[in-house]
């Protein structure tokens, strides 16, 4: 079969781009795959930082746009979407979507909907009215006072509207496109022919659009067009999205009733988004853990495939020497690793009398999270705390093998039931650092759970006291060390490489779920 693998982040070289990799790396053995990236990437690089071998596979630069990259899923038998937080509609005849962690579910809209339907019953009865926000459209942000949606090139809207009767559509496009470009000119095709115009940019106003359309029915949708240039973002977290113009409300119809439901979509029963989910056959979880929240949050059924895991081969002599691994990641952003609080009970330990012992810190950097990097480098000044910034491969099987301890603290602090996407959805650092013999001593939530086993290969802990006292315990008596670490190197083995194989072969080969 000929099939292609999707991951938007390749360049940042963390545990979903490992899986993506891995599950490439699988099928290639039998099939024709093709990896595909929206950025160039220095394919060599990511192998060997991630341990894979991908030399049987075909590399691809696609655009980042939507609608295009819809159509080029179409090329493919099967594809495999592998992205944090992906929202990327297939088009191949079988879809595969590997989840990370869900996004949250529109609680709130949810709730606005139905208390709006209390108060304002007869203003927002349902008719025959339906608008569908198709392809082309880049997933929905939010600004201090609205909802918006870039557009990319082209990106078209479904109109459902009453056979026959005349209706004012009126389209809404804030100017947030940098004001340093030329205006953008957009224009609005219905079957093929331009019906309309504007200029969106140069100052801060909201442009509206008006188009008069002849409804043809519930059966026989209108699909409007909206064409215009685009421009790349870049900045600081290398965004290479191709973005036209922000359409911020779609207003069927004229007088408050339409205006209400133009600039609060959520709240109209008719009208919707596609679900790029409906356009997938497989929903594949990396852990237990994000398969019960696949089921909360977007009440889907998924298979459970964990990622596959190298371990370092070989045994030497271990060192006092604690590891934790993970891209340095400010936790206003989110999914932060914890850096700065370990490397704080690291300093509490030092001064409670643990002579000898040193603390590596592995990890990529992006540029927006620099200054997290500097604090956390501050907060180690004075203390025997190494830094290993962009390490490669070999590198870090090294550290691997010479570790006595592994740390991870992703979710330390955090509500699990509030944001459960910023604990650690699986682990794969955790059970390479087993596989080597490190002892772990981990957060007792998230995916971690699944792996660590308290008193048999490592530690839970909740807070900084709990990491300080296991590691105070692991540390000071080699012979319990020595247990939990053999402990440790058994179960790491469940998590091999053959059977994530065995079982991505299995999913592929079958019938599809949908």
């Amino acid at each position: 079969m000929k099939i292609a693998v999707f991951n938007r982040h390749w360049t940042t070289y963390g545990g979903g781009e490992r899986y993506a990799g891995a599950f490439a790396q699988v099928l290639a053995t039998d099939h024709d795959v093709h990896l595909l990236s929206l950025t160039p990437v220095d394919w060599a690089r990511l192998e060997e930082r991630l341990g894979l071998d991908l030399s049987r596979t075909t590399r691809r630069t696609v655009p980042a746009d939507p609608h295009l990259l819809a159509a080029i899923t179409g090329e493919y038998d099967v594809l495999v979407t592998c992205s944090f937080m992906g929202a990327e509609p297939n088009e191949a005849r079988r879809g595969i979507y590997v989840v990370l962690f869900p996004a949250r579910r529109r609680i709130a809209f949810r709730l606005a909907k139905h208390v709006a339907a209390r108060l304002l019953g007869p203003v927002l009865r349902p008719d025959d009215v339906g608008v569908v926000w198709g392809y082309g459209f880049h997933p929905a942000e939010r600004s201090r006072l609205n909802v918006f949606r870039w557009t990319s090139e082209k990106a078209d809207l479904r109109l459902m509207l009453p056979a026959g009767a005349p209706t004012h559509v009126r389209l809404t496009f804030l100017a947030y496109r940098p004001r340093s470009m030329s205006p953008a000119t957009v224009f609005v095709e219905v079957d093929g022919r331009v019906r309309a115009r504007t200029e969106v940019g140069g100052d801060l106003r909201p442009v509206a659009l008006d188009v008069e359309l002849t409804g043809r029915g519930a059966d026989a949708p209108i699909t409007l067009v909206i064409r215009t240039d685009t421009f790349v973002p870049g900045g600081a977290d290398d965004d290479s999205r191709r973005l036209g113009v922000p359409l911020s409300s779609v207003q069927v119809g004229t007088g408050p009733r339409a205006w209400l439901l133009g600039r609060f979509p959520f709240l109209a029963p008719s009208r919707r988004e596609i679900n790029f989910l409906d356009t997938y056959q497989d929903i594949v979880s990396i852990s237990e853990f994000t398969e019960r929240w696949v089921r909360e949050r977007w009440g889907r059924e998924s298979h459970v495939i964990y990622p596959p895991v190298t371990v370092a081969t070989g045994e030497g002599p271990k060192e006092p020497l604690i590891l934790s691994v993970g891209r340095f990641f400010d936790q206003r952003y989110g999914h932060s690793k914890k850096q700065l609080e370990l490397v704080r009970a690291f300093r509490i330990l030092i001064a409670r009398g643990l002579p000898g012992w040193e603390l590596h810190l592995v990890g990529s950097c992006q540029p927006l999270h620099a200054g997290y990097l500097a604090r956390v480098r501050a907060e180690a000044q004075g203390l025997p705390v190494h830094f290993h910034i962009d390490a490669s491969g070999t590198e870090l099987m090294d550290l691997y093998r010479r570790a006595s301890i592994y740390w991870h603290a992703a979710g330390l602090g955090e509500s699990e039931r509030r944001h459960p996407e910023r604990f650690e959805h699986f682990g794969i650092s955790t059970v390479e650092a087993m596989g080597a013999g490190a002892v772990p001593i981990v957060i007792g939530k998230g995916g971690q759970a699944e792996i660590v086993q308290p008193d048999v290969n490592g530690y839970h802990f909740r807070s900084l006291d709990d990491l300080i006292a296991h590691t105070e315990l692991v540390a000071q008596d080699s012979e319990l060390r020595r247990r939990l670490a053999g402990a440790a190197r058994l179960r790491a083995r469940e998590f091999s490489t053959e059977r994530f194989a065995a079982r991505v072969r299995a999913l592929v080969e079958r019938a599809p779920s949908g």
